[in-house]
C-alpha cells in the first residue's frame, strides 16, 4: 500500500510538472498579472477661432496589488486619511476589493496632484500610480448640449464626444464640425493607441456664452412674469 501511495503521488507530480506545466504556468500568470490597455488620447474640440472647448489632460490613478497586502483595513484607513474625501461606502468597497486578493485593483481614479502627493508620502507597499487621460472642459458647461461628455474610462457617452457622432465627416460648408487630418496609425500590434484628431466647430465661444446667458436669464424671468399676470 505504501509503494502504491508513493507511486501515485510521483505519477501525479510528473503529470502536473511535465504534461500540464504550460497550462498551469499560463493560468498562474493570468492570476498574478493584468494587462491594461491605455485608451487613445481624445483630440481637442475648438471653436471657429481655435479656442479650446474640450481637451485631454494627464491625471494620476492609484492602484493596488491586493495579493501583497496583509492588512487591508489598515491600508484603506491610511489611504482615505490621505485622500480626505472617502465616503463610508467607498471605504467598505475598497476594503472588500483588497481582501479578495488578486494582482490588480483600482483604489481611486483620476485624483488631484495634491492627493497624489499625500498618498505618495505614505510610502505604502503594493500601492502605485499610473497615468490616465482625463477630459477637461475649460468653460465648464458652455456648449455642453453640443459637446456632450465622457465617462471615467474616457469613452464618449453623448454629443460630439460620442463615438457614433465622431465617425462621420461632412464638408465645411454643410457641417457644424470639421475634423482635421490625423496621422496614420502604426501597423505594429504593440504600438501605443493613436491620438484623436482636433475637431473645429463653426460655433463661436463668445457668442455661445452670450446666447446661453440670455436664455438662462429669460428662463429665470419667466416665472416672475407669470406671477405678475395672475
Amino acid at each position: 500500500m505504501l509503494v502504491l501511495w508513493t507511486t501515485g503521488i510521483e505519477a501525479r507530480l510528473v503529470y502536473l510538472q511535465i504534461y500540464r506545466r504550460a497550462d498551469l504556468m499560463a493560468r498562474a500568470d493570468k492570476q498574478q498579472s493584468r494587462t491594461l490597455e491605455p485608451s487613445a488620447k481624445r483630440g481637442d474640440i475648438v471653436d471657429r477661432r481655435g479656442r479650446v472647448l474640450a481637451t485631454s489632460v494627464d491625471a494620476d490613478t492609484i492602484y493596488a496589488v491586493p495579493s501583497e497586502i496583509t492588512q487591508p483595513e489598515a491600508v484603506v484607513a491610511r489611504l482615505c486619511d490621505a485622500l480626505r474625501d472617502c465616503t463610508k461606502k467607498e471605504r467598505q468597497a475598497l476594503a472588500e476589493r483588497l481582501e479578495r486578493g488578486g494582482a490588480f485593483s483600482y483604489v481611486r481614479r483620476q485624483i488631484s496632484p495634491e492627493q497624489r502627493k499625500r498618498v505618495e508620502a505614505l510610502n505604502l507597499d503594493s500601492i502605485g500610480f499610473i497615468k490616465e487621460s482625463k477630459r477637461f472642459y475649460p468653460n465648464r458647461e458652455l456648449g455642453a448640449h453640443v459637446l456632450g461628455w465622457v465617462g471615467i474610462d474616457n469613452k464618449g457617452l453623448s454629443g460630439l464626444e460620442s463615438p457614433t457622432t465622431r465617425r462621420f465627416a461632412a464638408s465645411r460648408a454643410r457641417s457644424s464640425c470639421r475634423p482635421t487630418p490625423a496621422a496614420m496609425p502604426s501597423a505594429a500590434s504593440e504600438s501605443p493607441a493613436t491620438a484623436g484628431s482636433t475637431v473645429e466647430l463653426t460655433i463661436d465661444e463668445y457668442l455661445q456664452h452670450i446666447a446661453e446667458r440670455e436664455l438662462h436669464d429669460r428662463h429665470r424671468r419667466e416665472p416672475r412674469r407669470r406671477r405678475q399676470r395672475r
